[in-house]
């Protein structure tokens, strides 16, 4: 037996559809494995470890490096149309603010912008995202560590294979930090609360998706 590659069906894929837009903050229910577009079960993966331990894995339709989703993080996707569309970053930067925003608000300091779009407290990662241009949309998707020991990255994931300066070589365990291991005690709830509200700010001009 090997790890295979699964159909990317989790609870966002409808927003990659072409004319499809809105938002959608979820939280997973399960150990998942998310492929970047360019990655490789092989360069990516401890696949002994992950068959053992009957992890799925999956392929995302954007770039960046792979990723683990767990019920200890908050998975959310904005896809919005641009009449005139503007430079992934700039929607990088409008996404992460609205974050960075409503995690101050709920009293989290040492909030930073880091890479190309990581959100950190310190010098350590606590959002990761990626991007991908679905005719005149962008579709931004992101996981927010709430209470993850980094240390389960280490067991799943090799070194990647391009990394942001500020990483440094960094262990996984070494590089992402969580909201809980920070010190703060929020709910799921509350930042998923918050998610939907600052998120829903960014979609003033179309309806947002709601989920029923």
């Amino acid at each position: 037996m090997t790890v295979t590659l699964s159909e990317y069906d989790l609870p966002d894929a409808f927003l990659f559809s072409e004319g499809t837009t809105g938002i959608l903050v979820w939280q997973p229910q399960e150990t998942i494995i998310v492929l970047g577009q360019s990655n490789s079960i092989e360069s990516s993966l401890y696949t002994e470890t992950v068959e053992a331990d009957g992890i799925r894995v999956t392929k995302r339709p954007s770039g960046g490096e792979t990723v683990i989703l767990t019920p200890a993080t908050i998975a959310f996707t904005v896809a919005k149309q641009f009449p005139v569309m503007i430079q992934f970053r700039e929607f990088f930067s409008m996404v992460n603010s609205e974050v960075m925003e409503g995690l101050a608000e709920m009293g989290v300091t040492g909030l930073g912008s880091k890479g190309i779009s990581d959100i950190t407290i310190g010098n350590r990662k606590i959002l990761g995202s990626s991007m991908r241009k679905v005719g005149s949309k962008l579709v931004y998707h992101a996981v927010l560590n709430v209470s993850q020991d980094p240390l389960l990255f280490g067991r799943y994931l090799r070194h990647p294979r391009r990394e942001p300066d500020y990483r440094a070589g960094r262990r996984h365990d070494e590089f992402v930090t969580s909201i809980a291991n920070e010190g703060y005690n929020i709910k799921p709830a509350d930042l998923m609360s918050m998610l939907n509200r600052q998120l829903g700010g960014l979609m003033v001009s179309q309806p947002s998706f709601k989920k029923h």
